[in-house]
């Protein structure tokens, strides 16, 4: 009879620590992600003397300069690269189409997937998920981030590469035991905070090698969140593990470009957004203030 009855408070006390330690981590996980929420969000501010200026110049051909550039991006999230391709296509009133929505208010929703990652989503009035407008200029070897993405706090968001432009098609790791694979670029516009980067020192055709080195190497591997840790800057043998900021890096670093040499051990897709590797093509939040 004492046995049966250790037995049982042995069994509820095990229970009682593993309830307490769920709740206690449930609330810090809660805490910590409220509080990756603070800030993450800043409206862009629309100056319309300053853009009628700017519009002025594209509708005449004028040649914009560096402060011109600079302002479209703060604006209407279009890079260098976007307005170009938008000027040069015959789509120059996309530019003020994309500012526009830009500056609008969004809502967004937050929802958990998984044990610890939160998931942030563009939401209309009904609660809705909707889409950013698609991205004005896409190429083979961009590079596609987020960070509306978070776990206990930290704001790790997600990397891909582009490997099929004209079909929006990309290479991702996602999670653990999942290998890496196909996604769709699409996919990433239903994100408040996104952006499209661009590597500066490599031509088309250097681009357009990684991103089908990328395809045809980089999928089925296994993830690992410490990929890249152990096998260090090693672009002589394909890993046999990743992670989706790693994927990326070694797709470029395989063709000796290190997109990201600033970074630790670890790399990450905020390494990609501060590496002066890269330029931004478009953004979409204010992901660059995150």
């Amino acid at each position: 009879m004492n046995k049966s009855k250790n037995r049982y408070n042995k069994f509820f006390r095990i229970f009682a620590v593993i309830l307490v330690a769920v709740i206690v981590f449930r609330l810090v996980d809660f805490g910590l992600s409220e509080l990756a929420d603070i800030n993450a969000y800043e409206n862009a501010v629309g100056d319309s003397a300053v853009w009628s200026e700017i519009s002025e110049k594209i509708s005449n051909g004028d040649e914009l300069t560096d402060e011109d550039y600079d302002e479209i991006l703060a604006q209407s999230g279009l890079g260098r690269a976007a307005v170009q391709t938008l000027i040069n296509g015959g789509n120059a009133d996309y530019i003020d189409i994309y500012r526009e929505y830009y500056l609008k208010e969004k809502s967004v929703y937050c929802y958990r997937k998984g044990v610890f990652a939160c998931h942030e989503v563009l939401v209309d009035s009904d609660g809705e998920k909707i889409y950013n407008l698609p991205f004005a200029d896409l190429q083979n070897g961009d590079i596609i981030i987020t960070l509306s993405i978070h776990s206990l706090g930290w704001r790790h968001g997600h990397a891909a590469i582009v490997v099929d432009a004209e079909n929006q098609k990309c290479v991702q790791a996602v999670m653990i035991g999942e290998k890496s694979g196909y996604a769709y670029a699409q996919d990433w516009l239903k994100y408040p905070l996104v952006a499209v980067l661009r590597v500066k020192d490599a031509d088309e055709e250097t681009r357009n090698a990684v991103a089908q080195f990328a395809d045809e190497s980089l999928t089925g591997l296994y993830y690992s969140l410490l990929g890249g840790i152990f096998t260090g800057r090693n672009s002589e043998k394909i890993p046999v593990s990743t992670q989706c900021a790693h994927l990326v890096w070694y797709a470029y670093y395989y063709f000796g470009i290190d997109i990201a040499p600033e970074s630790g051990a670890i790399i990450t897709p905020k390494d990609f957004l501060n590496s002066d590797m890269l330029e931004i093509v478009q953004v979409y939040g204010s992901i660059t203030e995150v």
